[in-house]
């Protein structure tokens, strides 16, 4: 009896209720904590989409530790019927009908399976490539995107709030290339607005295209 199972404490949880992820680990108390599989329980709590990661660990005599790291969402995705929930390994966290409480980047143009379900890891499009974009930008500049267009990993850009389009094409060289996109508009915001750029294009190692309204192209 000294060794049996007394308490199952949960860690990290943010979304999760503690309960749900007890339930998903099978176990009851009063069993042997000797016994017990500790790595079995983590795997059946891991098939949860929301859970990233899981560690359990024994604390002698009576108690199981959980700690959860929880997926999290960084964008949605705009689909036939509503957005998508995702996180920055492309995994389908939930469905969104309702835009109030998600204040997410907006990624369209992703070809998007009917089939698709909670947990799934998306691989269409350019979707991957654009969740790369998101986590490298600056969480300051984050609140000034409306949304990533994403059809492929070679053609995807960005569209500020102002109306302005980013072209960054490939993935490659996102450093250089978001540095000069935040340069350009934060620094030099009252030339370079959606009253006198059409877009700004970094797809190429060179200085950035500008492409002003009236067709004039520095």
């Amino acid at each position: 009896p000294y060794f049996s199972l007394q308490h199952i404490d949960v860690h990290g949880t943010k979304v999760l209720e503690v309960q749900e992820i007890i339930e998903l680990s099978g176990l009851q108390p009063g069993i042997n904590i000797m016994q017990l599989d500790a790595a079995e329980a983590a795997k059946r709590i891991a098939v949860h989409p929301k859970i990233k990661q899981i560690t359990a660990q024994r604390r002698l005599p009576s108690t199981l530790v959980l700690t959860i790291t929880e997926r999290e969402p960084v964008a949605l995705v705009v689909g036939q019927d509503g957005f998508i929930a995702v996180d920055e390994e492309a995994v389908y966290l939930e469905k969104v009908s309702d835009l109030a409480n998600w204040h997410f980047p907006l990624i369209n143009g992703v070809p998007l399976d009917p089939g698709l379900k909670v947990g799934d890891s998306i691989e269409a499009g350019g979707l991957k490539s654009a969740l790369q974009l998101i986590v490298s930008l600056d969480q300051d500049f984050l609140q000034y995107v409306a949304e990533i267009n994403a059809p492929s990993d070679l053609s995807v850009s960005l569209k500020t709030i102002q109306g302005v389009e980013v072209r960054f094409g490939e993935p490659t060289d996102l450093e250089r290339k978001i540095g000069l996109m935040q340069s350009l508009l934060m620094e030099n915001g009252a030339i370079i607005n959606n009253d006198t750029v059409e877009y700004i294009d970094l797809r190429y190692n060179t200085a950035p295209v500008i492409k002003r309204k009236g067709n004039n192209t520095k």
